[in-house]
């Protein structure tokens, strides 16, 4: 490479370096920096605690918890999101019924909308006295506590996240499906292979890479989904639904349990990094044995 353009490429990537260095690795510094003190976030004075912050998020009990919900709703979460997406978009792509562009409506619609807007819809058609149990209880039957019952508020972020990302991840799909020969879905046809078949034995064998990045981008934002929890059901009931993220939201800002503990929060956010860190990795390691398996077939 010639001089010349090595300093063309450099006087590109400075300022994308610069934007860099001020919105994500200062406020990661100063994050580190605020988590190994004793601090509210209003006050003028702090003390250094070095890591007692963290030793405190590792026996804290509503942590774990967050973790484990967390944990829960992104592996729940990515399952229904990923399933449901891929086969609406099969449904669409590959066979032939009247009501395409009203799936295409229906599904594509929440990405338009934010994910507190959507909270903030779904809260008041679910709540007790919202739409749905007025249909219920307009047919004799007993209206259901959909946000203030444990199991009942679980599934419902988990159905309300699938509708949000259903239509993000339904574009992936239609653009994926774009990888299987239209030649090899005709030779299919003409030896007369059931749609059970296509799908098992060509369509997800040649979208493996795809199904991978999805699933894994999924995941990923599974982890650190926010908006429709905080907005249909702030963690609760009972921090049933409390994630990483509205823990850490409930300690730094909030004043439910005393004072905000921004510092307290800041060390709990470096512990959700390194999870996230690790959880990459492992994705990453698995890609890289599949990657290495199939080149040795």
């Amino acid at each position: 490479m010639k001089r010349d353009h090595k300093k063309i490429i450099v006087t590109f990537l400075l300022p994308l370096l610069f934007l860099y260095a001020v919105f994500q690795l200062y406020p990661l510094l100063l994050n580190l920096f605020y988590s190994m003190l004793n601090w509210n976030g209003i006050t003028k004075t702090a003390n250094f605690v070095g890591l007692d912050n963290y030793v405190e998020v590792l026996g804290d009990g509503l942590f774990w918890n967050a973790v484990k919900n967390s944990v829960l709703y992104a592996v729940a979460g990515t399952f229904f999101q990923v399933t449901v997406s891929f086969f609406l978009a099969y449904l669409v792509e590959y066979n032939t019924f009247k009501k395409k562009k009203m799936v295409r409506l229906v599904f594509i619609m929440p990405i338009v909308a934010t994910s507190a807007t959507i909270g903030i819809l779904m809260k008041s058609i679910f709540s007790y006295d919202g739409f749905v149990n007025t249909v219920i209880s307009g047919v004799g039957l007993e209206k259901i506590e959909w946000l203030t019952e444990p199991k009942w508020a679980f599934l419902m972020i988990i159905l309300v996240s699938v509708w949000k990302e259903t239509g993000t991840l339904f574009i992936y799909w239609m653009a994926g499906f774009q990888m299987v020969s239209p030649a090899v879905i005709e030779a299919s046809k003409v030896d007369g292979a059931s749609e059970p078949a296509f799908v098992r034995y060509i369509l997800i064998p040649t979208m493996k890479p795809v199904i991978f990045t999805v699933t894994s981008v999924a995941f990923l934002n599974a982890l650190k989904m926010f908006d429709i929890i905080q907005t249909l059901t702030s963690g609760g009931p009972y921090f049933s639904t409390d994630m990483i993220s509205t823990y850490i939201y409930r300690t730094a800002f909030s004043s439910s349990f005393g004072a905000p503990r921004l510092s307290y929060a800041s060390a709990a956010v470096v512990m959700c990094l390194v999870f996230l860190i690790l959880c990459s990795g492992l994705i990453r390691f698995f890609q890289k044995k599949w990657k290495e398996g199939k080149e040795a077939c």
